[in-house]
């Protein structure tokens, strides 16, 4: 799938920080530091005449140049090792590609081979959801990975001793490659699907994470919490902390108590416990 980088050189950091919130708003998806501001990247698809319109009004709001460039499929690897940094969690789990060199006291590596997916969001909420599942029992559990994307998390999870693992994703990169990773990886018991949560009709899973982004998450979050087992867990990242309150409240009305709440770099990771 082809992606639109948008760069935009910003007279200040808070610029940078406030069009990061408004941009992942309009559906951009990963985002990178540079020395004039940072570079967001969106889906070619999803760059409709009115996330375009968006992007003009904020540009008008803000003081801050800005250009597009049409990143292709087949030349987004290159894209993504210049801005790809392997991610060490707690000294206990190690996610790089192949050209990083390992750690051998880590306890869980996982290498990831690059495809699609990089960028300082995708990097923080990443490590968000690591470092909580890395402070659980997740041995014998039914893990489900929504947004999977390279199943970095699914992958983790059948480290951990999962009992099964389902990764779902709405695009074929992300299928392909997560197969591609669990077979590097070598970890069995993951079955990848390509959809949304319409997949989970009819599961049930102990744990899901959800690592996509606040309008998904609003949108299928009770889908989620239906296919929650009884006293299941539901670990949520992807936005931002101006977020937070609203996923929080909504996880509450559907029945789902806070155990911890993490932040890094105003990006957000809930766990939450369902209470029936």
């Amino acid at each position: 799938m082809n992606y639109i980088e948008l760069t935009c050189n910003t007279s200040s950091p808070e610029y940078s920080e406030i069009l990061m919130v408004k941009l992942a708003d309009l559906g951009f998806e990963s985002f990178v530091d540079t020395e004039e501001g940072m570079k967001a990247y969106i889906q070619e698809p999803l760059y409709t005449k009115d996330v375009v319109e968006h992007v003009n009004n904020l540009h008008n709001l803000f003081s801050f140049e800005k250009s597009t460039e049409l990143i292709k499929d087949e030349n987004w690897n290159n894209e993504w090792e210049k801005n790809f940094s392997p991610i060490n969690v707690d000294d206990k789990c190690y996610v790089r590609a192949n050209f990083h060199e390992a750690i051998p006291s880590i306890k869980y590596d996982i290498l990831i081979n690059p495809k699609m997916s990089f960028g300082t969001g995708h990097h923080e909420t990443t490590f968000l959801v690591i470092s909580q599942m890395l402070q659980m029992e997740l041995a014998g559990r039914t893990v489900c990975d929504m947004g999977c994307g390279t199943s970095i998390l699914a992958i983790l999870a059948a480290k951990m001793g999962a009992q099964s693992v389902f990764a779902v994703d709405i695009d074929d990169w992300a299928v392909e490659n997560s197969i591609e990773n669990i077979d590097t990886n070598k970890v069995k018991g993951i079955v990848v699907k390509k959809g949304g949560a319409e997949l989970l009709a009819g599961k049930t899973f102990h744990v899901i994470l959800a690592n996509i982004n606040r309008n998904i998450l609003l949108s299928d979050m009770d889908k989620y919490i239906q296919s929650l087992d009884k006293q299941g867990v539901l670990i949520m990242s992807g936005f931002f902390d101006v977020d937070a309150p609203v996923i929080e409240s909504k996880a509450k009305s559907l029945g789902m108590s806070l155990i911890n709440k993490m932040t890094k770099n105003k990006w957000t990771m809930l766990h939450l416990l369902k209470e029936k």
